[in-house]
């Protein structure tokens, strides 16, 4: 009773504080605020939707099919360690050319806001479906199930886990780059869709600190809101898919929270909506259909689509685009490629200083990350795109200011998910090994040392693989920034990025920065990340 009666004071506290914030400012303005909300969750939940219908579809395939593994998981890999924001000038360039400009910048930003969220989900479903155990494949053998029915009893069961945790870090990731995703401009081409990311970044721009301060609160307002009434729920229904044992005092948890969800006419209205769903054939004759010929869909798909990429090439080609390239905009790449190397080394050596002394103390103190572990997921929704311009304004006077400006940015970018990977593998630590190093009278230095960290070690390197490939694409937004008229920048392959859409409005020298630094993630990843992985088996428990 005490614990409910705190939260309900923790609710109320919240309402008069958010009451308090809105009575600051005019009627009119916050009605204003609150509408462009609406667009900005409405572009969201679009590329949220084709995000999940992607992930279910190239997940199920690349799992159930290896042949498609071989080429299909490879692709995704890259797609999700290259930076994806630096190839969005071209698609819009490519839409606006065929599009009206409305339209065509509205569907560029979705597709912008697509590839934050997809490869996160797809790679949750890939492996969800690779960890069914095969007792359970053996069983749906044994019930020849097929089609459908395999999919509704074997396959979707098994990926809601995942897929509801990554979904909360797709979501986190849209966030992120919804600033990009409304304000388009490639050269003397400008496009602002009305929204809360591109009414925050004019206010800021032109001085009113306060009113992005308002579009900064209602975001973050509408972060807490969806972990509360969405997130949370979901994350305890999928509590009930996982492959584990349960103990007494674990089933008697998720009866009771069974028992919260069934007076939420919401959630009832969600399940009986599910419940009415049959698999009879008469009524998925066309899906059925879709299902037994999927691998000629998926053909044709990508048989259309590498038309349409050649034909706009060539459209565009002969459109007039700038295409000259000087000798000095090549020369500079390796200068700006180190420069952007040593902010993201810098960025990722301040996260593991927090981020490890943060996970010791945690795994001393498990009450701590009940407390932090809710305060973490909220921080790491609210996108530090939006804190940006606080940050350069902050730091502006400072020696190196931009600098340091950038590499916080960097920071958000790669730090959440390094420490969402290291909390995870703190939970699974195995209580066997505290027994034994008890048993061996190991100080609190040498249980650190010798069993702590190397515990913590795969999860870690998961953690800085996924983390790197965050910062590089943080860079886009990290080294080049306008406020209030004024062009703040720092050399570095983001900048490059940056001057050859904003500034020179050159696609194609565009293209040939975004592919280098592609490049160089990839092989980044070969020649370290691979290697470091590898050596994470010598750590992993083997029961």
């Amino acid at each position: 009773m005490e614990l409910i009666m705190r939260k309900y004071a923790f609710i109320e506290v919240g309402i008069l504080l958010t009451v308090a914030f809105y009575a600051i400012f005019p009627p009119p303005l916050v009605l204003t605020v609150w509408e462009y909300a609406g667009y900005s969750f409405l572009r969201m939940l679009l590329a949220y939707i084709i995000s999940l219908i992607f992930s279910i579809l190239y997940g199920l395939y690349a799992a159930t099919n290896k042949k498609a593994e071989r080429i299909l998981i490879p692709i995704l890999d890259i797609l999700q360690s290259v930076p994806i924001l630096g190839f969005f000038p071209v698609v819009i360039f490519i839409l606006i050319m065929y599009l009206p400009s409305g339209i065509g910048a509205e569907i560029a930003s979705i597709i912008l806001i697509f590839t934050s969220q997809a490869w996160n989900m797809a790679f949750g479903v890939y492996e969800s479906i690779n960890t069914i155990p095969e007792d359970l494949k053996n069983v749906s053998n044994a019930f020849q199930l097929k089609g459908l029915a395999r999919f509704r009893y074997l396959y979707f069961p098994a990926m809601v886990p995942r897929l509801v945790y990554n979904s909360m870090m797709s979501w986190a990731g849209g966030w992120y780059f919804l600033f990009a995703a409304e304000i388009i401009s490639v050269g003397n081409i400008n496009y602002t869709l009305p929204g809360l990311g591109s009414f925050m970044w004019r206010m800021v721009e032109s001085g009113r600190l306060s009113y992005g301060l308002l579009a900064l609160g209602t975001l973050i307002l509408i972060i807490v809101l969806m972990d509360i009434f969405i997130w949370r729920p979901l994350s305890n229904v999928s509590e009930k898919y996982k492959y584990e044992s349960l103990s007494e005092e674990q089933i008697k948890k998720r009866f009771y929270l069974a028992r919260i969800l069934d007076y939420l006419p919401s959630f009832n209205f969600i399940i009986n909506i599910f419940k009415r769903i049959s698999l009879r054939q008469r009524r998925y004759r066309f899906l059925s259909f879709i299902w037994k010929y999927k691998k000629y869909f998926g053909y044709i798909t990508l048989a259309l689509i590498f038309i349409f990429i050649v034909y706009a090439s060539i459209r565009a080609a002969l459109s007039g685009i700038n295409f000259y390239i000087s000798p000095q905009d090549i020369y500079v790449v390796p200068l700006a490629l180190l420069f952007s190397f040593l902010r993201l080394l810098i960025a990722y050596l301040l996260s593991l200083a927090w981020i490890i002394p943060l996970a010791i103390y945690i795994k001393e103190n498990k009450r701590a990350e009940k407390i932090l572990a809710p305060i973490f997921e909220i921080l790491a929704s609210i996108p530090a795109t939006a804190l940006f311009p606080f940050f350069v304004l902050i730091f502006i006077r400072m020696p190196f200011g931009i600098n340091i400006a950038s590499i916080l940015l960097i920071m958000t970018g790669m730090q959440w998910y390094i420490l969402f990977n290291v909390l995870s593998g703190i939970r699974s630590f195995p209580t066997d090994y505290d027994t034994v190093s008890k048993a061996f009278g190991f100080k609190k230095w040498q249980y650190i040392k010798k069993v702590l960290l190397p515990g913590i070690f795969p999860p870690l390197i998961t953690g800085s693989i996924t983390g790197w490939g965050g910062g590089w694409n943080a860079l886009i937004v990290s080294e080049y920034i306008l406020i209030n008229g004024t062009v703040y920048s720092v050399l570095g392959i983001g900048y490059l990025i940056d001057y050859a859409t904003y500034i020179k409005g050159n696609v194609f020298l565009n293209i040939i920065y975004v592919i280098i630094m592609a490049l160089t993630v990839v092989v980044l990843n070969r020649l370290f990340w691979r290697r470091m992985y590898a050596r994470t088996e010598r750590y992993a428990y083997t029961g």
